[in-house]
């Protein structure tokens, strides 16, 4: 009898492979899961790594000193310091003394100007930018032309020829004067003589007519003559005090002369005036710092060039509040920063009155932006003025000694 149900050992079976993948997925899931725990592991380690170099916990301060390593024993770079820092050993070696540190910046003397167009220049533009940046100028030197120059010349000219003018009207009218003034002295001395003739005709008419030699209307005639005479003179002398100096009358055309050669002049010192809006010139002696514009441009309310006296440097420090009470006016000043290959020296020479907020922040994320201060100046000696004189607005570090410390010492 034959069992259908039982395997026949002679017939070939088909391999479907489901058994072996089964098989070779079990085995290969321990590896995957490792794998995603390496990326992890690498992080961990590396915010250790970071962490411990920074704040140094106690276990690898101990290690350091075990094996006598370092922390950044293989580079020149420091390790975990605020970039750009300014502070070193000798900056707290300064505090620990009692020393007042500072931040601060380099300026001219005065502060540094910014020069703008004249009052009325209006919309001129640049004609000729004849200085460049670190020229050392005096006082009055033009710093810029405009191109409204040329038309301002031109009024000039005409003010001049215009006074020209005047000049030759008041001249033609003092001669005119003059001549009629010498006529009429000719007239005046005439009509006396005329008027002498006349009484002398009227005293010999008067004899006559008294022995009955000439007629009453000889008489009258004589007479009339006479008093006619008399009274020409009177005209003469009259019109002759026309041109005194005291007849106010006499000089009328004279003073109208006069008046409009003085209109002329105030019209050329207007003109001039108004040529010197077409040029811009040095308030003081100084350093040009930086030209804002370029000829052929219309200057902004910002103005044209900055300005200012470098041969004598300051440095503007602010101050804490509650340190302003320890510095005193010819403290003892040194000044440091990285731009400079030597500190600078200097004197406390003004402290100011008002306490406001701090304005020059230092580059470390962690200071305080809103510290009340004191600004102070502290004046630089000739030698530190030099070295400074290319540096304006540098940032620097001041460290103030006061001057009872440095006499204790």
């Amino acid at each position: 009898m034959t069992h259908h149900n039982a395997p026949n050992k002679d017939l070939p079976l088909e391999d479907t492979g489901i058994s072996s993948i089964s098989g070779n997925a079990r085995k290969g899931l321990p590896f995957k899961r490792i794998i995603l725990f390496v990326p992890v592991f690498i992080a961990i380690m590396f915010t250790g790594g970071v962490m411990g170099m920074y704040f140094q916990p106690a276990g690898l301060r101990l290690f350091y000193e075990m094996t006598g390593l370092e922390p950044g024993g293989g580079s020149n770079q420091k390790i975990a310091v605020p970039i750009n820092t300014t502070v070193t050993e000798d900056d707290i070696k300064a505090l620990e003394a009692g020393a007042v540190v500072a931040l601060g910046k380099l300026i001219p003397r005065d502060g540094v100007s910014t020069i703008a167009l004249p009052y009325g220049a209006g919309d001129a533009r640049i004609a000729e930018l004849p200085v460049s940046v670190g020229d050392w100028v005096e006082t009055g030197t033009v710093l810029a032309s405009l191109d409204n120059r040329p038309s301002l010349e031109a009024s000039v000219e005409a003010a001049k020829a215009e006074i020209a003018v005047s000049e030759a009207s008041l001249r033609q009218v003092q001669l005119s004067i003059t001549a009629s003034q010498v006529e009429n002295e000719a007239d005046l001395n005439r009509s006396k003589t005329n008027a002498d003739l006349a009484q002398a005709e009227l005293e010999r008419t008067k004899s006559l007519f008294a022995r009955k030699v000439v007629t009453q209307a000889q008489l009258d005639r004589a007479e009339a003559e006479a008093e006619s005479a008399l009274l020409d003179v009177a005209r003469k002398v009259a019109t002759l005090q026309r041109y005194s100096g005291s007849a106010d009358i006499s000089q009328a055309d004279v003073e109208l002369a006069k008046r409009k050669l003085h209109s002329a002049a105030i019209a050329l010192r207007t003109a001039e005036v108004n040529l010197e809006k077409s040029v811009v010139r040095a308030p003081f002696d100084g350093t040009v710092l930086d030209l804002l514009v370029q000829p052929g441009e219309r200057p902004s309310s910002a103005g044209l060039i900055e300005f200012g006296n470098t041969r004598e440097m300051t440095a503007e420090m602010e101050i804490y509040q509650n340190q302003i009470g320890r510095l005193n006016i010819g403290d003892a000043v040194i000044l440091r920063a990285e731009a400079l290959t030597q500190e600078l020296r200097g004197t406390l020479t003004e402290i100011g009155l008002i306490v406001g907020r701090q304005n020059i922040i230092s580059v470390d994320p962690a200071a305080n932006t809103d510290a009340r201060v004191v600004t102070v100046v502290v004046t630089l000696d000739e030698t530190s003025s030099e070295l400074a004189a290319n540096l304006t607005n540098l940032e620097i570090l001041g460290y103030f000694q006061p001057a009872i410390d440095e006499a204790s010492k």
